[in-house]
């Protein structure tokens, strides 16, 4: 009922506006519906790298690939929109990093929308990590894997180890 009366109010404002009544910074003021597939599924997350890695990474001029995958499991409409493991693909996002530790932001912006419909409970996110192949063909680093529902990812803060492949050290998996 009240977001009827603020689409009613919406509709006003817009035709009195139109009429050059209001100025577009009233317009910017006026609450607007959120869709019911919006969300939010932006979240950070610390990378850090062995001292191997490092040293490695900088030495070769080597670059860090982030993948992030966002998928769910379908609903009854969405099972025609499956892929291959029987997941809705929500969406990718992949960018480069420079080859050392820092915060890592996952915006999420090219995921969701109008395909959460979709999805039943929560979207979830699988997140790799590896080098970019500047300077050798074969990846150089293991990192630790982040793969779970979005909502538990925002709720803690992660850190996402690197290290060289053959360290020998035990990676681990988040949330």
């Amino acid at each position: 009922m009240i977001g009827d009366r603020f689409s009613k109010l919406r509709a006003q404002v817009c035709t009195l506006a139109s009429g050059g009544f209001l100025s577009v910074a009233v317009l910017s003021m006026l609450p607007v519906p959120a869709h019911s597939n919006d969300a939010n599924l932006a979240f950070d997350f610390k990378l850090t790298l062995s001292e191997k890695a490092a040293a490695k990474l900088k030495s070769a001029h080597e670059t860090i690939t982030v993948w992030a995958s966002f998928y769910g499991e379908p609903t009854r409409e969405g099972e025609k929109h499956t892929d291959e493991l029987g997941m809705v693909d929500l969406g990718k996002e992949s960018f480069e990093l420079p080859g050392q530790p820092g915060v890592v932001h996952i915006t999420g912006k090219n995921a969701g929308g109008m395909r959460l419909k979709w999805v039943k409970g929560q979207p979830s996110v699988n997140v790799n990590l590896y080098t970019s192949r500047k300077s050798s063909d074969e990846n150089l680093i293991e990192c630790d894997l982040i793969d779970g529902e979005v909502n538990k990812v925002q709720a803690e803060p992660i850190t996402v180890n690197c290290f060289l492949i053959g360290e020998h050290l035990e990676s681990k998996s988040f949330p």
